[in-house]
């Protein structure tokens, strides 16, 4: 058994035994860790700029309707 190998049934075992909560915090972790490769985008359009800056004001005024990691748990 190679060590990566090794470390997967490790890890598995973690996960086996951790509340549910914990495996639901865990998710966008493991979606992040396991895309191959990412880019960020540099070159937005006014629109998608507008979209954005309306999403950070909307968080801004009403933090209640957005979900944090910590309600996860």
């Amino acid at each position: 058994m190679n060590q990566a190998t090794a470390i997967r049934k490790e890890l598995h075992a973690f996960i086996d035994t951790m509340p549910d909560g914990n495996v639901y915090a865990l998710k966008p972790l493991f979606t992040i860790l396991s895309e191959s490769a990412y880019s960020i985008e540099t070159d937005l359009t006014d629109e998608e700029h507008a979209l954005i800056a309306a999403s950070v004001k909307h968080y801004h005024e009403h933090p209640e309707t957005f979900v944090t990691l910590d309600s996860l748990k």
